[in-house]
């Protein structure tokens, strides 16, 4: 509740009675409603808004009996994904999620160590391997942001008209990326890369100003890849982390009991709506792409293990290289990748010695 400065005088009772009033106000009550804004960059008719944004909205309002109300907003109406963290911090909208590799300039920072490539390739390894290592390293981000968990993308794959049989393939092509982890991957395999929005990725691909496009399964069918390319190179290049946040001053502006469930129920449950999408839908969408390209002589290429070696091969020396940005910066570099290690080997995933 806004305090309101008062120009006349009060006398003592009627102070007293005006103090309760604000004491009671301030604690809320079961017949107040709270509305907060989602701002999410999937456009209206995506897989992401109607599997995970907007049955979030609707669990919120069961769980809270009305108390509780998430506006959502979808094609980034409210702010573009490299201006989460600030906008999140500052208000502009009350919760999201941060794609840490479009903020690597700021606090957000040790989580971009979930973007180095071939390591983290499914959904269902986010939770296991970032969850505790955010909690360690990168949950306190800012007095302004409270953090709710962690999920992900589906894995990226790799769009164009021709498939990717080995590493020689994109030398010198044009590839689209603008995750710095993966951009230097790409670089690292003699590839071009082009940065430009999602929304430019279509477009470019027709008219061919990007060669490849690296993209997950699931958008792909929503951006109509299958239009403008024939191949898709099934190379599970990595996933996107996407920690979750809210606004702090709205999460305290809230009751106690909303407080409490927003942080261990309804937080989670997001988290558990996008990491169940991704998956199921990836595999739905990818099966969907290879029909659709098989028309036109097209389809899904998956590299062998000899070829996968290959692409693997730089990623020893990307967490070297991450472990002394890192160090750079004033952490701990060579104990965060020891740990983060640690976390993958546990999860089941072979890390490069």
């Amino acid at each position: 509740m806004k305090t309101r400065k008062l120009g006349m005088y009060l006398s003592g009772a009627m102070l007293s009675i005006l103090l309760v009033g604000c004491s009671s106000a301030d604690a809320g009550s079961d017949s107040d409603v709270y509305e907060f804004d989602t701002n999410f960059s999937a456009s209206a008719s995506s897989d992401f808004i109607k599997q995970v944004a907007e049955p979030w909205a609707e669990y919120i309002e069961e769980k809270t009996d009305g108390r509780l109300k998430a506006n959502v907003y979808s094609g980034a109406a409210l702010g573009s994904l490299s201006s989460g963290y600030a906008d999140i911090e500052a208000g502009v909208y009350d919760a999201g999620f941060i794609i840490p590799g479009l903020h690597a300039d700021t606090d957000v920072f040790p989580t971009t160590i979930g973007d180095i490539p071939f390591l983290l390739q499914s959904p269902d390894l986010v939770p296991e391997v970032m969850g505790p290592f955010i909690e360690k390293y990168g949950m306190d981000i800012s007095d302004d942001v409270t953090y709710l968990g962690v999920t992900s993308t589906d894995a990226y794959q790799i769009f164009g008209e021709e498939p990717l049989k080995s590493v020689a393939d994109l030398k010198n092509k044009k590839v689209s990326d603008s995750v710095a982890g993966r951009i230097e991957l790409l670089k690292t395999l003699g590839a071009v890369p082009v940065s430009m929005s999602n929304a430019d990725l279509y477009e470019a691909l027709e008219r061919g100003i990007t060669d490849y496009a690296v993209y997950t399964g699931v958008g792909a069918i929503g951006y109509k890849f299958d239009e403008v390319t024939k191949w898709m190179t099934k190379a599970d290049v990595a996933v996107s982390v996407m920690p979750f946040y809210i606004n702090t001053d709205f999460l305290n502006s809230l009751p106690e009991d909303l407080q409490e469930l927003m942080i261990n129920d309804l937080g989670p449950k997001f988290n558990e709506l996008c990491t169940e999408m991704y998956i199921n839908t990836a595999v739905k969408n990818i099966a969907k792409y290879e029909e659709l390209v098989a028309k036109n002589g097209g389809g899904v290429y998956e590299p062998t293990e000899q070829e996968f070696a290959e692409w693997k091969a730089p990623i020893k020396k990307q967490m070297e290289d991450w472990a002394a940005e890192a160090t750079k910066r004033g952490y701990d570099g060579q104990a965060m990748v020891d740990y983060y290690t640690e976390l993958l080997e546990t999860a089941g995933v072979d890390v490069p010695k």
